[in-house]
């Protein structure tokens, strides 16, 4: 039985991962959100308007934080309170302990260990504290660096799913998937559970 706590907050050597507010939407707006390269391989379009963003800040993810089962935070430089990208997962079926992640960051920060940083903190939270079984994910095959993101958080490549989801742009997306369970995650990391 999972053991939901909701967002809480997190911090890492370089971060702080935090709910989102609503004083957030000109940051995610101008660093991500509205760029067409971070939307590139979304099922979501960049936003051409920061109303769209005030709308997404605020249905998306302010207003589902009252949810202990909701799990997106918003990440941000220790030295910068400034929101940089998002990560989080969802439970995709509570029975099975199942969840899927999912990641954006600013483009200028990319390379630099960032995302993968925000993501091992969000798996160490997910197994320790929610007690999920497993964590997933998929990415566009044409996206090789998301790939990179998850192998450096633990997770292990495990096939490919041929025209998994509709890009907007691209059509159909072959896709990468990748998954960690518990149990390697508490034998590759023995000391860091409860």
């Amino acid at each position: 039985m999972l053991e939901h706590k909701g967002t809480v907050t997190l911090e890492t050597e370089r971060l702080i991962l935090r709910r989102f507010v609503t004083d957030d939407v000109t940051d995610a707006y101008s660093n991500w959100l509205s760029d067409p390269d971070v939307a590139m391989y979304m099922q979501w379009d960049a936003h051409t308007d920061i109303k769209q963003t005030h709308e997404w800040v605020t249905r998306y993810y302010v207003e589902n934080y009252e949810k202990n089962n909701f799990y997106r935070w918003a990440i941000t430089l220790k030295d910068d309170n400034r929101v940089i990208g998002a990560v989080g997962f969802t439970v995709e079926r509570e029975y099975d302990s199942v969840a899927d992640v999912s990641y954006a960051l600013c483009k200028r920060l990319w390379n630099k260990g960032i995302m993968s940083e925000a993501l091992t903190a969000v798996v160490a939270y997910a197994f320790n504290k929610v007690k999920i079984n497993r964590l997933e994910a998929f990415h566009a095959v044409a996206n090789p660096g998301s790939g990179r993101v998850l192998q450096k958080a633990g997770f292990k490549f495990e096939g490919h799913a041929r025209q998994k989801y509709r890009n907007r742009h691209r059509g159909f997306e072959d896709c990468d998937m990748y998954g960690i369970v518990s149990e390697d995650y508490f034998k590759a990391n023995p000391y860091n559970s409860d």
